[in-house]
Order: C-alpha cells, then sequence, then structure tokens
C-alpha cells in the first residue's frame, strides 16, 4: 500500500482535524464550511470531546489528525 500526503488545505467535511495554536488534546470534526473575510475558506469544526464547542477557523491553520498518525 502507497499513502500519499494530502495538500493540506483540501479538507471535506467529517475529517479530523487539529488547530496548532490550540492545546494539543483538542480535536475537532469539521462540519461544514463557509466564506470568511476577504474571501478565505474557513472551517466550522465541533470539539470531538466536548458537545458544546463549536468553532470557526480558517483551512488553512488546520492539521489533519490521520496524516499525522494521532488516530
Amino acid at each position: 500500500m502507497k499513502l500519499e500526503l494530502v495538500p493540506g488545505n483540501k479538507f471535506n467535511v467529517g475529517d479530523l482535524v487539529s488547530v496548532p495554536n490550540m492545546p494539543r488534546n483538542e480535536c475537532f470534526c469539521i462540519i461544514g464550511f463557509r466564506s470568511g473575510a476577504g474571501g478565505e475558506k474557513v472551517a466550522v469544526l465541533k470539539a470531538l470531546f466536548n458537545d458544546t464547542c463549536i468553532i470557526e477557523k480558517p483551512v488553512a491553520e488546520l492539521q489533519s489528525l490521520l496524516i499525522r498518525g494521532r488516530l
């Protein structure tokens, strides 16, 4: 089996991600996308272990958990 890295800005709904400037143990699932100020793509994220935490972050700031081997 051959594994290839997916470019960091190619995310889909349902992907598991982390945000580098947040605590390491916080993991998120992408639940949607919207256009931000200036036309940048912003992901709507729901925390995996906190039912009430929903945040928005630019797609450029996200890191995939699956590629890094954390899950």
